[in-house]
């Protein structure tokens, strides 16, 4: 059992508490953090605090399965019906130990604890824009264009979250240049159901403003093959409520991608 040390308690305390307040204002009930609290305890204030330093928060969205028809309070906009209708055709899969499936549960949220990127991602000033303070996947990006393991980017500088693709080839490349600098190995890219949901659910984080930009963000899931990645969240095509599709060896400059990452 970990021993709780004087002054632990008010740190972890204000995590659980501010978590609660959150999933009430959202959902409109409580649910059991002690998974969440035991994951929390054992990582301790350092290391959060670190994680914190890149952008990084712990959150427990808890295991509710999001359908079309139900309705929370803070639930203000949800995905559009396509996505709905494409889940229910088999047509979003997901990579689950090396092969692509069809993701059975989709509107799933994960019930774990998660490292979230809160970055807004940015309005589109013509390729050149860039995620603010970027601390966290500049340098990766940056020196991944520099080896020449990813396409250089020409609109903007080479630390740009966008104008990359996310063939597998290429994440794996991101995924563990991102490992070895924040000291964690089971990361991926947020779900369809999660981009839409976070904002919402968290809406002091700078990215409760996702909707409003005119960029999208790729996300884990793939369209009917592994040839076309899901894209999300672009104000012109309905904010919060945009689901779309692209080429997964696509490198458009009005893209981007977040990492979360699973404790």
């Amino acid at each position: 059992m970990t021993t709780i040390r004087k002054g632990q308690v008010d740190w972890l305390q204000e995590i659980l508490n501010y978590e609660r307040k959150y999933h009430f204002d959202f959902f409109g009930e409580d649910y059991d953090l002690s998974e969440f609290e035991k994951t929390l305890k054992k990582y301790g204030k350092k290391k959060i605090n670190k994680w914190k330093k890149f952008g990084l928060e712990p959150h427990f969205p808890p295991g509710v399965v999001m359908t079309e028809d139900v309705n929370y309070p803070g639930w203000k906009t949800k995905p559009e019906a396509c996505y709905y209708k494409l889940a229910a055709e088999g047509k979003i899969l997901r990579n689950v130990n090396g092969k692509l499936v069809v993701d059975r549960q989709p509107f799933k949220l994960g019930n774990t604890t998660v490292l979230i990127d809160v970055r807004l991602k940015p309005h589109c000033e013509c390729g050149s824009q860039v995620y603010e303070n970027d601390n966290l996947l500049g340098p990766v990006i940056k020196q991944l264009r520099e080896d020449e393991m990813i396409t250089e980017h020409k609109y903007g500088p080479q630390s740009s979250r966008f104008g990359v693709s996310v063939d597998k080839n290429k994440w794996n490349q991101i995924r563990l240049l991102l490992s070895e600098r924040i000291g964690l190995n089971q990361i991926r890219q947020e779900r369809i159901i999660e981009a839409n949901i976070i904002p919402q659910l968290y809406p002091y984080m700078p990215r409760k403003d996702d909707g409003n930009t005119n960029t999208f963000v790729w996300c884990e899931e793939f369209f009917e093959d592994d040839n076309y990645r899901f894209v999300f969240g672009c104000s012109t095509y309905g904010g919060l409520a945009c689901v779309s599709y692209r080429g997964s060896c696509d490198n458009p400059p009005y893209v981007s991608f977040r990492p979360l990452i699973v404790l």
